[in-house]
């Protein structure tokens, strides 16, 4: 009897082990996945709605310059997040202090945008209760200065890497290299001269994935 006793407890134990496991498996399933092998999503962010975004411009020269390359990233962005993204003719001052309007990104084409790293671009995203609200892009007018050495792919890549920091994704931890050697699009700060594909690596597939799935999990 005795060991029967024993026998009913342990199995007693691993019930109760095996039904907390596939309660916490449960709800680590529906909590939000910000990050992952070769990608991550912006610390105050963690999905995005369905509400059409808008691509607006800071000035006429801005929306002139950037307007051919910022439709196939807004193409782009479109097919990744299944969230519909158009290029306006908008006007709207671009900030990085403060918040641009609803569901758009503001984009402004200047020379040097940040003095301290004068060859980079930058770009950064607003958040309302951890959906990206709104975004902003300074795109560096020297990688079309003649002299400089900049291609078509890298300019293009410049504006693939800002644009998925306007919707929410980060520089990930890790910049792991993929079977083709490829590196995630987002781990390339410096000029981005070593990525030609002008498209988002199969690394920033699961973060805009996730971007978008998120939603149902918050």
């Amino acid at each position: 009897m005795k060991r029967i006793v024993i026998q009913t407890s342990l199995i007693a134990t691993l019930t109760v082990a095996a039904t907390a496991l596939t309660a916490y498996d449960a709800d680590a399933a529906t909590r939000p996945i910000t990050s992952g092998t070769g990608w991550k999503l912006q610390s105050h962010i963690t999905h995005i709605d369905t509400k059409p975004w808008q691509i607006a411009f800071h000035d006429t020269t801005s929306r002139t310059k950037l307007t051919p390359y910022l439709r196939k990233t807004a193409a782009e962005l479109t097919y990744r997040m299944g969230v519909t993204v158009t290029v306006s003719t908008r006007i709207v001052p671009t900030s990085y202090s403060k918040c641009g309007p609803s569901h758009t990104i503001s984009v402004r084409y200047m020379s040097k945008p940040n003095p301290k790293y004068p060859n980079h671009s930058f770009g950064g995203a607003c958040a309302l209760r951890g959906a990206a609200y709104s975004g902003y892009m300074y795109i560096n007018s020297d990688l079309w200065a003649a002299g400089r050495g900049y291609t078509e792919a890298q300019r293009m890549n410049t504006i693939w890497h800002e644009a998925a920091h306007a919707v929410g994704l980060a520089h990930p931890n890790t910049c792991p290299k993929d079977k083709t050697g490829r590196k995630p699009l987002m781990c390339d700060v410096n000029g981005l001269k070593t990525l030609v594909s002008r498209r988002y690596s199969t690394w920033e597939v699961p973060a805009f994935a996730n971007l978008r799935a998120n939603r149902n999990r918050v």
